[in-house]
């Protein structure tokens, strides 16, 4: 069945976020932020290692460059939090009236927009989201989206213990992403060679360590205005690479 990998992603991210405010909130402060900086480093030496990966660095510095640049100007990052805000805002209208006022896990935490833009950025950037979406939509199987569900299920928990439910609300955008993708398969398989994944890889591990910078709360990356370095990463491989 197409699209199952999607799905079974969208489902475990859903899941993995209520089993985070579950145990969120039997978790003490220090042991909240001890969590927090252990997540945030994994994600920076997972970002490292992506951007590593790239078999000319010229590619993903010139990308992220060019991104950040069409990012910004088509204010990519601010609609991201235009959009989380816009969530919070409909959320705290139902919490207020309605079944989700009887529930613990109703309360808003204040990190809620900046739990959905991380989850969303970091759960939508990677090779194992195009790779494993151009498969499922080719019929090849889902099995490197189930191993990303997995994945994206653990990080969940974590997120959620420590930035609220927000991360819940990137399960739609993925879905969206992952979906689309799947639909458009056999196009994307048609343009996309080896080597321009490779270099949206290592345009995407650079992405992920700003994620882990900004997770940390070392440095406001804009990541979400970076995103179009993703798109340019392929078109420079396609003009310069030989």
């Amino acid at each position: 069945m197409r699209g199952i990998g999607t799905v079974t992603n969208v489902l475990t991210i859903v899941g993995g976020t209520l089993l985070g405010l579950i145990v969120g909130r039997y978790i003490s402060e220090r042991i909240r932020l001890t969590v927090e900086q252990a997540v945030g480093m994994t994600t920076l030496v997972l970002g490292i290692a992506t951007a590593a990966k790239t078999d000319n660095i010229v590619f993903p510095l010139v990308s992220v460059v060019l991104g950040g640049i069409i990012g910004e100007s088509l204010r990519v990052e601010d609609r991201f939090e235009s959009l989380g805000n816009w969530v919070r805002r409909k959320v705290e209208v139902k919490s207020q009236s309605g079944w989700m006022s009887r529930s613990s896990l109703a309360t808003l935490h204040p990190r809620f927009v900046e739990g959905f833009v991380t989850a969303t950025l970091l759960f939508s950037i990677g090779p194992m989201s195009i790779l494993g979406s151009i498969d499922d939509g080719l019929g090849r199987g889902a099995q490197i989206l189930i191993v990303k569900a997995a994945l994206d299920g653990l990080v969940s928990i974590l997120f959620a213990a420590t930035m609220g439910w927000g991360v819940a609300i990137s399960a739609v955008i993925v879905g969206i992403y992952q979906g689309l993708m799947t639909l458009g398969a056999s196009g994307l398989d048609a343009i996309l060679t080896d080597r321009m994944v490779h270099e949206m890889s290592a345009t995407g591990g650079i992405m992920i360590l700003g994620i882990a910078l900004r997770f940390m709360e070392v440095k406001p990356i804009r990541v979400g205005s970076l995103l179009p370095g993703l798109f340019v990463a392929p078109v420079l491989v396609a003009l310069f690479a030989r």
